[in-house]
């Protein structure tokens, strides 16, 4: 290599590094920050996991010293709090919501316990399944107190095929239509009912004894 290419290689390295120097100057304080955002947001992040984390086991160890209350009003009361504090999540405050009905009941607060169950059912906000199991739940509350045509006309929203606990709501409607004298609806919700195959065993004896009343046999068919 001859001196003058020598004396071009070196030149050019120091343009290089110029330029290099220039664009660090210009561009490299962004580069940190950038890089020192991404740092930031991934400490917050573990952060709010952390702190979601503990939030998560305060709330739980709340609810299970609720349901260890020995008095159900005492555990109504405890499951009240927590449903209505603002700190508690969704899942959680629901949880405490029907666990607060559910001790109502125990406690003979009838009337209070259906109402807990029916703000649950008509809270749009509220998971489906919980609306749909608040207001089974509300229904059987209020039977007692129904005259059976009412009963059975209680029924009618759960019976739904898109209810998940329509078999239950067929059976509990069929004895109140019976009670009411309408016997060919009563027939109607057993067969129906009969007819599911997700209906459970013990369902199934059930309403296989109840068609006995009819003269039918168990699968639907009159003799």
């Amino acid at each position: 290599m001859t001196d003058r290419d020598s004396f071009i290689d070196e030149v050019s390295e120091e343009l290089r590094r110029d330029r290099m120097l220039r664009v660090w100057k210009r561009w490299g304080p962004w580069v940190i920050g950038g890089i020192g955002a991404l740092v930031v947001a991934a400490g917050v992040a573990t952060w709010l996991d952390q702190r979601d984390d503990a939030e998560a086991r305060r709330v739980g160890a709340e609810l299970i010293a609720a349901g260890e209350a020995p008095d159900p009003a005492a555990r109504a009361a405890a499951f009240g709090g927590i449903a209505g504090s603002a700190e508690a999540a969704a899942g959680p405050a629901m949880v405490a919501r029907l666990s607060e009905a559910a001790a109502l009941a125990e406690a003979g607060e009838t009337e209070a316990a259906a109402e807990a169950y029916e703000a649950v059912e008509s809270d749009g906000a509220a998971d489906p399944i919980y609306r749909a199991l608040a207001g089974v739940r509300a229904v059987m509350l209020r039977e007692p107190g129904l005259e059976p045509a009412e009963r059975a006309r209680a029924w009618d929203a759960h019976v739904g095929a898109e209810s998940p606990f329509r078999l239950l709501a067929l059976e509990r409607r069929a004895v109140a239509r019976l009670e009411a004298g309408d016997a060919e609806g009563a027939r109607e919700d057993a067969r129906t009912a009969l007819d599911d195959p997700m209906l459970s065993p013990g369902l199934r004896q059930r309403l296989q004894e109840f068609m006995t009343l009819f003269g039918a046999d168990a699968a639907g068919g009159s003799e």
